[in-house]
């Protein structure tokens, strides 16, 4: 009977001492799932975050907005990588994220493409990819969400506000020459606010666009191409710049300056941009900028909120729109000290 107790209670030992090893080994699981080895971060959620690059006011705001937000007195070891604007160092960061089992990736592409290899390695390897600002071209289904703002109602809101101005100035049937600043090839924001500029353009019959071009989002180019545009002389007229984002037009500025031609409110030029940083709130109370269509930089609380709702267990949004309005050189003074870029 004893040998049997004994017996008895050496197997309960052993099941015990199997589940403990379960359980340990679990927690060892758990913590690889989490992106380190035990002890690693305390416990900290690990965060892959890859930038396009340094190529803007509006770029530098999204990015401390980031580094601000996923600090580790909030919980988080960030690993924030640059993409120095190119999407080959992109595509080799987020291999490198992959490879140190972070627990989730955040990514602003500097183009859509060419990212379904290195998106679907991140999925098969079970670490959340939470896409901001530019999208990429890939099944939805291989990343958990896309936080940006509507790049073609962007375009959109600035033909508008064009159409209505020309009316208020009763120039509603006039030839209108239009210079486009385009940003960057094949950059989500780009490719959204050309379409929602051009099928604007295309319901006005009286407007024309004389000459288009990309200029990288960055002002130096944005002036370089304007000296060159006025330097050539094969466009006569400009009634209107469209700029599709500040920097850009601010460089155009810097060429119209140089050329002796007039712009702004009381000038010869229309001037409309996007992004709605502090300085274009400058420019328009200087009378040099006539509007600006909002692109909201400060993305990292939503892409946060994602994070906690998946920590949790819970489903989120494949879409998250951010809202923006459209400023003017008639309201810039009542808003420019709210703006926090």
């Amino acid at each position: 009977m004893k040998k049997r107790i004994v017996a008895v209670t050496c197997v309960l030992m052993f099941c015990l001492g199997l589940i403990g090893c379960g359980t340990e080994r679990a927690d060892k699981t758990q913590q690889l799932i989490r992106g380190a080895a035990p002890g690693y971060n305390d416990g900290l959620i690990r965060v892959g975050m890859i930038q396009t690059g340094k190529e803007s006011d509006w770029r530098d705001a999204n990015t401390n907005d980031y580094l601000n937000t996923f600090t580790k007195e909030r919980g988080y070891d960030l690993i924030y990588i640059d993409g120095n604007s190119s999407s080959e160092r992109q595509v080799k960061a987020m291999y490198d994220l992959i490879q140190q089992k972070v627990d989730y990736i955040i990514l602003q592409p500097i183009v859509e493409t060419g990212w379904e290899d290195a998106i679907h390695a991140a999925k098969e390897a079970g670490i959340p990819v939470i896409v901001a600002d530019r999208k990429i071209a890939v099944d939805e289904t291989e990343y958990v969400s896309w936080i940006g703002s509507d790049f073609e109602e962007e375009g959109r809101k600035a033909v508008t506000w064009l159409d209505q101005y020309l009316t208020e100035q009763g120039r509603e049937n006039e030839t209108i020459h239009i210079v486009l600043l385009e940003g960057t090839e094949g950059a989500t924001a780009a490719i959204g606010r050309t379409n929602g500029i051009l099928h604007g353009v295309e319901e006005h019959p009286n407007w024309t666009i004389v000459d288009r071009g990309c200029a990288n989002f960055t002002q130096g180019e944005g002036q370089t191409y304007m000296e060159n545009l006025l330097s050539e002389g094969t466009v006569k007229d400009i009634d209107v710049i469209i700029s599709e984002n500040d920097n850009m037009i601010f460089g155009a500025m810097k060429a119209l300056d140089r050329n002796g031609k007039s712009y702004g409110p009381e000038g010869d030029i229309i001037m409309i941009s996007f992004d709605a940083l502090h300085e274009s709130f400058e420019n328009m109370m200087a009378g040099k900028l006539h509007a600006t269509v909002e692109c909201n930089p400060l993305l990292a609380s939503t892409v946060e909120t994602v994070i906690e709702e998946l920590e949790a267990g819970r489903e989120v949004d494949k879409i998250y729109n951010t809202e923006e309005n459209i400023y003017t050189y008639e309201n810039a003074a009542d808003y420019i000290d709210q703006r926090k870029y």
